[in-house]
């Protein structure tokens, strides 16, 4: 029989590489004397574009080299020698920089660069002491040349701004890097900056948490009423410059306010004009994103918005389905119907649009609005009436005016949900049963609705899946070979391999 060649390593030159490394700086540190020309060596790998030799691994034992030769020019006063270190130090970080909007090693170049500060916060080189903010700033200055958003990087860099002094640091420097130029000009440059924006999160979470990155920045506390202030001016630069821009620009604008900026602000009424704007001039995602913005001043400033419930009840139309924010119409749809006092032929509407759409909706949101509809009835226990309507027994006599703007108009107060009970045909049986609420008296409950936001189809699938298993009890034998039955004539005479 011929024998089989070993078979070949394929990380075999990588890891001698990575072998090689470990030895050489071991070799550097362990030297009397630095030999600068080795070290030399070791920051050029970075650019070179030999494939053997990993580039992460080369950062990571540049990390090493750095953090000890950091930590001895405090103790020794060879000035001569601190002074090539230095510059090989700052050559290290152009080519760490470079390779932030590398996808394949933004991960591994950003850990080495905020180790690096790390340590250079403790051993400060040159004259500049403390935190090296200037750090922070060539890796935000990085960001915002790139020729596209590095999308990367940035969920990386977010990792670090969950520290409370990477995130005030980041805040001071960015109202230093706001572009000059109006955002509509530099669409790519004004998204990367809105990103990073969204990275600081000074929610409770974070402040209570209160990570620092540096040891030395727990003696000065977070400030967060100053840094609220700060944030509230950076976001009065952001509106002057993002008038007239393109509709992804306007959404990621939206999602920066609602997310990290409108609890902080020090005038939120200021948004009045540009909320509303773009609640009427847009629709889709950015128009539901104003009317997130608009609940919140409701609530929290006691502001009265006119016709907010009709643009609420017409984003209800069968392409919603296809919107990624589907999840948040339903949840502020939610909120915006909870009160009790709403007239009843208004909310009767959005009754008759939920049970009119579940008919054409995707499984998993059919199964959502039939218990939105249900919740709605044991909230305005006078729309139960629509339960046994009989004027309205199918879609030709029914009076409801699915195609009128506005609710109040739309006569669904003298209609019936006969799609419920159309709907207890569903081919699902998970829709089916859920439409089945309406035969006997409702629940004393209201549904959650949170639970069913996240659900997809493949998850209803799956469920169904297993509730249809436990109704058969299988035995059988587990097969040794080719699966072929137990003492068959194959496997009495002939072996399978």
């Amino acid at each position: 029989m011929k024998r089989l060649a070993p078979k070949r390593d394929e990380n075999m030159d990588q890891l001698v590489s990575k072998r090689q490394l470990q030895f050489m700086g071991n070799a550097l540190l362990n030297a009397e004397n630095v030999n600068p020309k080795m070290l030399n060596n070791f920051v050029e790998l970075l650019d070179s574009s030999d494939s053997r030799v990993p580039a992460g691994e080369v950062m990571n034992t540049l990390e090493v080299i750095f953090k000890n030769l950091l930590k001895r020019q405090t103790a020794e006063a060879n000035e001569k020698q601190s002074q090539q270190i230095i510059q090989l130090y700052e050559k290290t970080w152009s080519s760490l920089i470079g390779n932030l909007l590398e996808d394949s090693q933004c991960a591994v170049a950003l850990k080495v660069c905020m180790q690096l500060i790390k340590v250079e916060a403790k051993h400060p080189i040159g004259p500049k002491k403390g935190w090296p903010t200037h750090r922070i700033q060539q890796i935000l200055e990085t960001f915002l040349n790139a020729d596209e958003t590095p999308t990367n990087s940035l969920t990386n860099y977010g990792k670090y701004c969950k520290n409370l002094d990477v995130l005030e640091i980041t805040l001071k420097k960015l109202s230093d890097l706001v572009p000059k130029e109006n955002f509509k000009d530099i669409p790519i440059k004004a998204m990367t900056f809105l990103s990073i924006v969204n990275l600081l999160d000074m929610g409770k979470s974070v402040l209570n948490t209160a990570d620092y990155h540096v040891e030395s920045a727990k003696n000065q506390k977070f400030n967060l009423e100053q840094n609220g202030k700060r944030l509230s001016n950076l976001w009065l630069i952001i509106m002057s410059k993002g008038s007239e821009v393109d509709e992804k620009l306007h959404r990621q604008i939206l999602m920066v306010l609602l997310e990290r900026v409108i609890n902080h602000l020090e005038d939120p009424i200021q948004l009045t004009d540009f909320l509303m704007d773009s609640l009427h001039q847009f629709d889709g995602p950015i128009a539901l994103l104003a009317l997130q913005g608009i609940f919140t001043l409701m609530q929290k400033q006691n502001i009265t918005y006119p016709d907010v419930y009709e643009k609420l009840y017409n984003m209800f139309y069968p392409r919603m389905f296809f919107n990624k924010y589907k999840a948040r119409l339903f949840y502020l749809a939610d909120i915006f119907l909870t009160s009790t006092h709403l007239p009843e032929n208004l909310v009767a509407a959005f009754v008759k649009r939920l049970a009119r759409l579940a008919l054409q909706s995707p499984t998993e949101d059919a199964v959502i609005m039939i218990r939105f509809v249900c919740n709605l009835l044991l909230r305005h226990t006078g729309l139960q009436k629509l339960i046994r309507g009989s004027n309205a027994a199918d879609e030709i006599s029914d009076p409801y005016n699915e195609t009128e703007t506005d609710p109040v108009k739309s006569d669904a107060i003298n209609s019936s949900l006969w799609e419920i009970t159309l709907l207890q045909k569903h081919v699902v049986p998970e829709v089916a049963n859920a439409a089945r609420f309406i035969n006997s008296s409702l629940p004393i409950m209201e549904f959650d609705l949170a639970p069913l936001l996240d659900r997809k189809e493949c998850n209803i699938f799956d469920d169904e899946l297993q509730s249809k298993a436990k109704q058969f009890a299988l035995n059988y034998e587990r097969p040794a070979n080719l699966a072929l039955p137990k003492n068959d004539y194959v496997t009495k005479y002939w072996e399978l391999i």
